[in-house]
């Protein structure tokens, strides 16, 4: 949508300069010679963005920006100096206006502050609208699904229950556990999360416990743990179905009895802590396997949310990319680039398998690599690079069938970043199955 914006100067040949340009890129301009008139213009007519001098005759630029944004609200304002009004310029700013412009400027300077004034001012109003929604987050899309997990975290942020949130990788589980912790009674307090598939069993039990010094070997001195660090707030367990079988009951204990020991403590410590836990695994068939105790599944399946995938969501993508769009030219210290319609319809159509994350990443790289102004459908497709041709084995080079296997396994625990409990799915053997190999391999 077009832009409408205020020029404010009393040089006409800047007033003819601002105007033509910025008109050019399709925005909608007028134009006015002093701070009198270009206020009047702009409580007769809404205006995006005001585009003032500083040193107008009579009402000067920096009153004008008092007046314009005296009660916190008001359009997007730039101002314009000569060299020795800077320190002027910068008054403006702690008054609200967004940035400056220093005479002369160029052409492309001055579309440059303008789009990234008018896109910084967008993305701050989305993301105050969606805190308004829900207080925290930007769970974009206004999807039916979306709209649903909304109102369901805002309905299970004001409780104390445990959550477990269910979903696919890369559906944003993290998003909404952090959505229900800030929405809720413990948004004053830390918010502190956990990959429970990233630690081997005793760093694990270190870390959400703590330990006191000389109770292992590395144990140099006291750790508080994970649970004492999120007192009085949230402590997310994500893919909880990685924590191993021996970690389990203390666990439960400090989700019932509400106290916690740490490793080589012989008294336990009360805490006050809110879990959230989440996974994209069926707990049930972990249990049904017995490498997850069923007493904790119930413990912790108390209110499910389950976090509907991409494609289900379809309609939202349009927004997400958008967003990601921005974030990613911010980071890359470029300005805003727009996405075409026919880029849009093509990102819609994609499978998406990993979900919001595979969407961000695409989007990412498509802004990092970009050439134009505008994103297409060319700047999103992946160009593949061919596997080069495999030549016919040597008979020296061919392997047994253990070490066949040998590498399979290892091959697919290291896609599923060490997660025992997806590899072991993916592999078709129980948990305690691929114990076994990894200790004969010699892989701990």
């Amino acid at each position: 949508m077009s832009a409408n914006i205020l020029v404010i100067d009393d040089e006409s040949g800047i007033r003819s300069l601002c105007a033509d340009v910025l008109r050019r890129v399709g925005y909608q301009v007028e134009v006015a010679e002093t701070g009198e008139e270009g206020l009047a213009a702009a409580n007769a007519k809404h205006f995006d963005l005001v585009l003032s001098d500083i040193n107008l005759p009579g009402l000067s630029g920096i009153a004008v920006v008092e007046q314009l944004l005296g009660e916190g609200k008001g359009p997007t304002v730039l101002l314009m100096t000569a060299f020795p009004s800077v320190s002027t310029a910068v008054q403006g700013m702690k008054l609200g206006a967004r940035d400056y412009l220093t005479k002369p400027f160029t052409p492309d300077e001055l579309r440059m502050a303008t789009a990234r004034a008018l896109d910084e001012d967008r993305l701050r109003s989305q993301n105050q609208q969606l805190r308004q929604e829900l207080g925290y987050g930007r769970l974009l899309g206004q999807s039916t699904p979306m709209k649903e997990l909304r109102a369901t975290i805002a309905k299970v942020a004001k409780s104390e229950a445990t959550v477990l949130i269910t979903g696919e990788s890369g559906t944003g589980k993290e998003l909404v556990a952090r959505a229900i912790h800030y929405e809720g009674f413990r948004a004053g307090h830390n918010f502190v999360a956990v990959n429970c598939g990233a630690l081997v069993g005793s760093l694990l039990e270190s870390e959400l416990f703590g330990h006191l010094r000389g109770s292992f070997t590395g144990a140099s001195s006291n750790k508080q743990g994970l649970f004492v660090a999120a007192e009085c707030g949230s402590l997310f367990l994500d893919e909880i179905g990685e924590l191993p079988l021996e970690l389990q009951p203390k666990l439960l204990r400090a989700l019932q009895e509400g106290e916690v020991r740490p490793v080589g403590a012989s008294k336990s410590t009360k805490v006050n802590v809110r879990l959230i836990a989440a996974t994209n695994r069926q707990l049930a068939e972990l249990v049904e396997d017995k490498s997850f105790r069923e007493d904790l599944y119930y413990r912790l399946n108390v209110i499910t949310i389950d976090v509907p995938p991409l494609r289900e969501r379809a309609r939202d993508i349009p927004d997400l990319a958008l967003h990601f769009a921005t974030r990613a030219a911010e980071k890359s210290r470029r300005p805003p680039l727009a996405i075409r319609q026919d880029a849009y319809e093509w990102l819609i159509k994609q499978a998406w398998p990993g979900n919001i994350r595979e969407l961000e990443n695409a989007v990412e790289r498509a802004v990092v690599l970009a050439s134009g102004e505008e994103l297409g459908v060319d700047d999103f497709e992946i160009r593949a690079t061919p596997a080069p041709k495999r030549q016919s084995a040597d008979v020296d080079e061919l392997i047994s069938i253990d070490e066949l296997e040998r590498r399979h396994i290892m091959r697919v625990l290291d896609a599923c970043e060490g997660q025992k409990t997806k590899a072991s799915a993916i592999l078709g053997i129980n948990r305690t199955t691929l114990w076994k190999k990894l200790r004969q391999y010699g892989v701990e």
